[in-house]
């Protein structure tokens, strides 16, 4: 049952130009797509039969963000944008303060994309920038260029109201430290860009960058990477933007509510080729456990995804074209520390106790521990939130860069 105060939607678009070398999301090019065109109009179609199931199954009284990640949703027509967003208000009500957030390439930043936008109640924009260096950019075989992406900021800043995210990675090869930090502060430099994503560059098996830095075609250093990720982040707090995740800086009050939706390990529905959702179970109550949840991931074979979505699908039906895993107590409970501490505000010593009955601080060994020890040298830290009766166990400004080994200690 999903919460009665409503719930996150993502909606997977797994449509791009091309793909680039660094990418390992779900996606398929135009350039590589039979039939592209009549292909999205079968998809849409097919994601709002799977939206509708899904809001029917899981009792959805309203969704309080919406969020189309891709892929690259700004490679639907403006017609499909309003007919999603028209379609999934159809069958439960958008509350009236939800984010709804469009990912958007900057080669498809039209005047006319950003209306219909507007129209459609998208208030959110985010666009992957990633870097202002031509040279980084052709080393990982981008598809939109530099200039496009400046061109699609003074586009956003000169027409677009609503907020704004940016993506930038640190470390692409051939990035220099002074172009990458002219581009750091060329982007917080924007008025409208509230809110900046900065990934350090991860090289992922199989992708077709892995290959060529194999064959040794291009060269990268994961520590230089680092080291401009960290040169990145002093630039962008200087510019006023708040560290509140490990990639994730914000200005005051801005926030992605739609991602911290995941971080807080709250239920979300996933519809789409590839998509993912999670119900989570019940909380913990009279010392029983909390309940198991359920995630599902969607097949990534668009024919096969809309062949069984083109027509509504009765709730009775279960033989759902998805892999479906249960998710018991334990498995919750260390997703819960594993995405709580991802944040600057860490854990929450009272929403733990609610979740799963059990006291936090012997969980991640306060006293004598693991927290006690990264506490000890300067990696972690405890957090005072505004609710003063509570208290938030958190990672330090230096221990955040070291979050995976905290996660492998805390197993």
């Amino acid at each position: 049952m999903s919460d009665p105060g409503g719930i996150a939607l993502y909606v997977h678009v797994p449509f791009c130009r091309k793909k680039c070398d660094y990418c390992d999301f779900f996606s398929v090019g135009s350039d590589t797509c039979a039939g592209y065109a009549s292909l999205r109009d079968d998809y849409v179609s097919s994601v709002l039969n799977e939206v509708s199931f899904s809001a029917r199954n899981y009792a959805v009284s309203a969704w309080n963000s919406i969020y189309f990640g891709g892929g690259t949703p700004s490679q639907l027509s403006a017609a499909h944008i309003e007919r999603l967003l028209q379609g999934i208000a159809a069958v439960a009500p958008v509350a009236p303060d939800a984010e709804i957030t469009l990912e958007v390439n900057p080669d498809d930043v039209t005047e006319s994309l950003l209306a219909a936008c507007a129209r459609a109640g998208v208030n959110r924009i985010s666009m992957g920038v990633q870097a202002f260096d031509q040279r980084a950019l052709d080393s990982v075989r981008r598809g939109a260029s530099a200039s496009s992406a400046m061109r699609a900021l003074e586009r956003l800043n000169g027409c677009w109201h609503g907020r704004l995210s940016c993506d930038l990675i640190a470390g692409l090869p051939r990035h220099t430290a002074a172009s990458f930090e002219d581009g750091v502060r060329s982007l917080a430099a924007f008025p409208n860009v509230d809110h900046i994503s900065l990934y350090t560059l991860t090289v992922e098996e199989g992708t077709p960058l892995a290959r060529r830095i194999a064959r040794d075609e291009v060269r990268w250093s994961p520590e230089k990477a680092d080291r401009l990720w960290l040169r990145g982040r002093t630039l962008l707090e200087n510019a006023g933007f708040v560290q509140y995740e490990v990639s994730q800086f914000a200005k005051a009050g801005c926030q992605s509510r739609h991602n911290l939706a995941y971080w807080q390990l709250r239920d979300y529905i996933g519809c789409g080729a590839g998509a993912s959702g999670t119900i989570y179970g019940a909380a913990a109550q009279n010392g029983a456990p909390c309940g198991t949840g359920t995630r599902w991931t969607n097949t990534t074979d668009i024919a096969a995804y809309n062949a069984f979505w083109r027509q509504p699908v009765p709730l009775a039906c279960r033989d759902l074209p998805r892999q479906v895993e249960a998710l018991d107590a334990p498995t919750q409970e260390f997703e819960y520390l594993m995405m709580g501490f991802r944040t600057v505000q860490g854990v929450s010593v009272a929403a733990f106790r609610a979740r799963f009955g059990k006291c936090l601080a012997e969980r991640i060994g306060v006293r004598d521990g693991v927290f006690a020890q990264w506490q000890s040298r300067g990696l972690a830290c405890v957090r005072r939130p505004a609710d003063r009766n509570d208290v938030c166990y958190a990672l330090s400004r230096r221990g955040l860069l070291l979050l995976n080994r905290f996660l492998e200690e805390l197993l």
